[in-house]
């Protein structure tokens, strides 16, 4: 009898002993699957979901706006969704000024603008106020693309932004109640101009007399013959209906628009590498986009002029050249105020793209 119960001891024993060593096998399989999901998991994970702004004080049908729009969609669809971006257009945020200003102090990501508004900031880019030396927009487009652009991106990063996107967008243009065929046509017209002293310098060489008047007064003064002509890009003519008051465009393309995106440095700089990259890949493709919106806009624009019943005036090979030579004193303003180092490199990069 106490055999039986030793043996009953023994095998009671044995069985706990594999029970528990089941137990423990079991335990281990369960939390190194465990770990090894959770590691999978962290390896796939989304990086972390972010909010940027885009904001611009232009209309929501602009160029600029449409382009800006085109981005968010892009970041939103190249992030998988971890980047959002919302824009801000019709001037929703604040004008230029406080659009640079915000973002410049990092309250803002993003702006869209032309350069013009940004010479107060960064006092290098009065380079582009150089009369009639970006006459073409493929030029030009290949110009800022390339190592002049990296130079500019330069003066941009020393501002304390980063400079995500520059395209031609289209031309200031003349427009007129005065027949200009000539270089002589030009001289004693009373032409409304921006307050900026290259531009009027140039008209001034071309024998006219600009008169710097607020944007707001300009249909007036048109149509009251305070003065004769004006000059802005087509699209600008056709929103504000300039051309109600005006018989003539001329094709002067004297002063390109530039259409650009900044971003504050130091939020860029913050971002992980992979929206960075994000971030580059969208403007990259959305800068193609803004070309073509651009020119798709002017052409537009440029028709609706013609259909309002304006004569489109080109001028003579041999006349233009007139009044290239006529800009060339500004250009000398302009390398004394900010040095010759971009103005000289422009002039160099146009003839290399030419």
């Amino acid at each position: 009898m106490k055999k039986m119960l030793s043996l009953l001891l023994v095998l009671v024993l044995s069985i706990s002993m594999v029970a528990c060593n089941s137990n423990d096998s079991n335990t281990t399989s369960t939390t190194q699957a465990a770990n090894n999901q959770a590691t999978e998991t962290a390896t796939n994970a989304p990086a972390e979901s972010i909010t940027l702004q885009i904001a611009c004080s232009a209309s929501d049908t602009s160029p600029g706006a449409v382009t800006a729009f085109k981005v968010a969609e892009l970041i939103q669809q190249k992030s998988g969704g971890s980047i959002k971006v919302d824009v801000y257009p019709n001037a929703q945020l604040g004008g230029d000024r406080e659009l640079i200003e915000s973002t410049q102090a990092g309250s803002l990501a993003m702006t869209t603008l032309t350069t013009a508004p940004m010479v107060s900031f960064i006092p290098e880019l009065a380079v582009f106020d150089m009369p009639v030396a970006l006459t073409d927009l493929d030029v030009a487009y290949e110009v800022v693309n390339g190592a002049f652009g990296d130079l500019i991106k330069e003066k941009y990063e020393g501002a304390g932004f980063k400079l995500l996107m520059i395209v031609p967008d289209s031309f200031r243009i003349m427009s007129s109640n005065v027949d200009i065929k000539k270089f002589e046509d030009f001289k004693g017209i009373d032409i409304r101009t921006m307050e900026n002293k290259y531009h009027m310098a140039f008209w001034k060489n071309l024998g006219a007399n600009p008169t710097p008047l607020a944007f707001g007064e300009l249909y007036i003064a048109l149509q009251q013959g305070l003065v004769k002509a004006q000059e802005n890009p087509y699209a600008t003519i056709v929103a504000s209906k300039l051309y109600e008051q005006q018989k003539y465009i001329v094709n002067t393309n004297h002063i390109m628009f530039l259409s650009t995106t900044v971003m504050n440095k130091d939020v860029y700089d913050g971002l992980s590498a992979e929206h960075k990259a994000v971030i580059d890949e969208a403007f990259a493709e959305a800068t193609e986009f803004a070309f073509a919106e651009g020119s798709r806009q002017a052409g537009v624009a440029l028709q609706a002029l013609k259909d309002a019943g304006l004569e489109i005036i080109d001028l003579p090979a041999a006349e233009y050249a007139k009044v290239q030579e006529a800009a060339k004193p500004v250009y000398e303003m302009i390398k004394n105020d900010i040095g010759p180092e971009l103005v000289d490199a422009l002039l160099k990069a146009l003839d290399d793209a030419k």
